[in-house]
């Protein structure tokens, strides 16, 4: 199905292979008529026509041969094509294994830029990107990191569902800006630590720092990664879609099995070993984030940092270590 606009008459014309079903749609539009001399629909080139006409056919594939700036709303077929191309692009990126954060970054990058072009997707052109990048950089403060994020998106999206030529291997990024992150020192890891009354929170704090863990795989520890003749922990699917070892004390071993004890959650099925509310799920990142502020409150820390800054504090070492 196409679309262009006779914009001497404010007309949007439609052309599409006989069909009664959309024939019977396109008389449901006020003032739609048949050209027989050019054979396509018209209807007036204004907003309730416009969306109306969207609705009825979001789930079909349409071309636009007209810029989209002279349509009465733009908006509208930008909403379109973010609901009919975006669901294509998250199926692709899940069968091609992409985690679910990356996912959802991906998808809201390009969400973002399509609305924000308001042009048919197959006329973009690498300066509507580097335009986009611009945008984001100058009149939005956004980071370098965030741009050169939106361009790895774009990217995908591209390679996946648009397939334009010339674009992708052209696009330029930001240079990003070299900075050391903030952490903590071992007194105020110290202090947070033991500002934490609550065995279970104090235990994924004590963990994130103690085995360097992600707060995601933290939350996602089940009791049989706890191998404790080995003295160790099973990451599953980590970055990366990898799984791999790390290393657990013997204090912390001590603490986890007074923990065990305690909290009796090997008596749920799902043996998380930090369920949340609902004990066939595990904790929530946001909730072990909010655990470490808490805690850093309550130690007097007023750093700008996060938990993840207890696993940078053990890069740390490490780096320093080796030097």
């Amino acid at each position: 199905m196409r679309l262009k606009l006779d914009k001497s008459r404010n007309l949007i014309c439609v052309s599409f292979d006989y069909d009664e079903v959309v024939i019977r749609k396109m008389n449901s539009i006020s003032g739609s008529r048949w050209n027989p001399k050019r054979k396509y629909w018209t209807f007036e080139n204004n907003y309730s026509n416009l969306a109306l006409f969207l609705e009825m056919f979001k789930g079909e594939y349409l071309l636009f041969d007209s810029k989209m700036k002279y349509f009465a709303d733009p908006e509208l077929i930008a909403d379109y094509f973010n609901y009919y191309y975006l669901p294509q692009f998250e199926k692709k990126l899940k069968l091609k294994g992409y985690s679910q954060n990356s996912i959802k970054v991906y998808l809201n990058h390009n969400r973002s830029f399509i609305k924000y072009i308001k042009k048919d997707l197959f006329r973009i052109e690498m300066a509507d990107v580097n335009d986009y990048v611009l945008y984001l950089l100058d009149e939005l403060n956004n980071t370098h990191s965030y741009a050169n994020q939106f361009i790895s998106a774009f990217k995908t999206f591209n390679n996946l569902i648009l397939e334009l030529d010339g674009i992708n291997n052209k696009l330029l990024r930001p240079k990003k800006k070299k900075k050391l992150p903030k952490v903590l020192n071992k007194r105020e890891i110290k202090d947070i630590i033991a500002a934490v009354d609550n065995l279970k929170h104090q235990l994924i704090l004590i963990l994130t720092y103690s085995a360097g863990l992600r707060v995601s795989e933290v939350v996602k520890l089940k009791i049989s990664d706890i191998d404790s003749d080995r003295i160790l922990i099973y990451i599953r699917s980590a970055k990366g879609y990898k799984d791999r070892y790390t290393l657990l004390s013997k204090s912390v071993l001590t603490k986890l099995r007074l923990y065990l004890k305690a909290f009796q959650v090997h008596k749920y099925d799902a043996q998380w070993l930090f369920p949340g509310q609902n004990k066939e799920k595990h904790l929530s990142k946001r909730s072990a984030q909010k655990v470490f502020k808490r805690a850093c409150k309550k130690a007097g820390i007023n750093k700008e940092v996060g938990i993840h800054s207890l696993r940078h504090y053990v890069e740390e070492k490490i780096m320093v270590s080796s030097c």
